[in-house]
């Protein structure tokens, strides 16, 4: 392993990596895939928190660790910046570590009043990848950086419709590619919605019957060796209730995958190596419909330490920030736990994090009264 001074590079010996930081939660990792000019070139170019797997599948950002394939990298791009910025933090804390088995640098962080910093590059010379430590600066934060790459921020305009006050809490700006396509430019939506225990709901800004596609996504660190020796199997579920009264379950477990119109299951991953997870869809133009949608998530396999699993459900909705729920509540015995529930009344649509740990299906039904018959399954 070589210890990078800043400015140092070295020829990367593995393409396929993993790359670990130090950083807080509430400081915000972004890599940026840059083309010949060194600007982005469409949307799906910036890896962040909204978007934390590139198609490609060649960048994913899980919780402090940043997973690499650079052979998977579009041959258009010719380098990656790997970047960090405190918009939402006070300040950067500790010395900043970054390790890999291949290299590991170390930002000093005493005295840094950025509040954006380009950490590392990784870059093509004569069609070989290679390492740059940067630890470069940006007074102004993310407006800079953005610019830097060729972005430009946009606010919303002030005869914008006001949004409920939990969500205008949360709401942040959005970044517009200047780089391509002129006539109609590609815009990243930067802003998140993260549920705590302090601001566990959001209303969602449209009514029921005009959301369109909901997305949530089940994601968590994937990692070899401890506590990931043997496969895990976590898997994503939901609970639904209608207005009529009608219940169902989707999930794998009995291969329960749909419950047309309302929700679907798209895949099962037994092992966590999927690239971006599982997914759960929900059909935000039927939903009112529904009167709750608890989504859960199991241990199927493994140890049920929910804590390493580093476990993270992420809601997309159509025209709103990513609504994210962490796993947070620690358990080394409990398999099940219920996320979140989506409740619709009176055509208004919330989101509520609940992260209750329960020993399985039967605890958490008899905790919110789902009232079905259970026995053992199998997927």
């Amino acid at each position: 392993m070589t210890n990078l001074p800043i400015g140092g590079n070295q020829q990367l010996t593995q393409h396929a990596f993993t790359l670990t930081h130090n950083l807080a939660e509430s400081i915000d990792v972004s890599i940026f895939l840059l083309d010949a000019t060194a600007k982005i070139a469409v949307d799906e170019d910036m890896i962040f928190y909204g978007l934390p797997t590139s198609p490609c599948a060649g960048v994913k950002i899980v919780n402090q660790t940043i997973e690499f394939n650079l052979d998977k990298i579009p041959s258009r791009i010719e380098k990656l910046a790997i970047t960090a910025t405190i918009e939402n933090a006070a300040s950067w804390g500790n010395n900043i570590e970054l390790r890999t088995a291949q290299f590991n640098s170390v930002v000093d962080t005493l005295d840094r009043s950025e509040k954006a910093l380009i950490l590392l590059e990784l870059y093509k010379r004569n069609e070989q990848w290679k390492v740059r430590f940067v630890a470069q600066g940006f007074n102004g934060g993310l407006a800079p950086l953005a610019e830097h790459f060729g972005v430009e921020l946009e606010k919303p305009g002030a005869n914008e419709a006001q949004t409920e006050p939990t969500l205008a809490e949360a709401s942040a700006e959005h970044v517009a590619s200047t780089s391509s396509r002129p006539n109609e430019p590609a815009r990243v939506n930067l802003s998140k919605i993260s549920l705590t225990k302090a601001q566990p709901k959001v209303d969602l800004t449209k009514r029921a019957g005009t959301l369109g596609l909901i997305k949530a996504n089940l994601n968590w660190t994937q990692a070899s060796g401890g506590f990931f020796s043997s496969a895990i199997d976590l898997d994503l579920g939901a609970f639904v209730e209608l207005n009529n009264g009608q219940k169902a379950l989707v999930q794998a477990l009995g291969k329960r995958l749909e419950f047309t119109p309302y929700v679907e299951l798209l895949a099962d991953d037994r092992t966590g190596k999927s690239v971006d997870g599982e997914w759960l869809h929900i059909n935000g133009d039927k939903i009112q419909d529904v009167k709750r949608i608890i989504i859960f998530a199991f241990i199927y396999e493994g140890s049920p330490n929910w804590e390493k699993a580093n476990a993270q459900v992420t809601i997309h909705v159509p025209d709103m920030a990513p609504i994210e729920s962490k796993l947070t509540e620690k358990s080394k015995s409990k398999r099940f736990c219920a996320i979140a529930e989506i409740k619709v009344t009176n055509g208004k649509v919330q989101v509520e994090q609940l992260n209750k740990l329960f020993d399985g299906h039967k605890d958490c039904d008899q905790h919110f009264g789902w009232g079905f018959t259970w026995t053992e399954g199998r997927k």
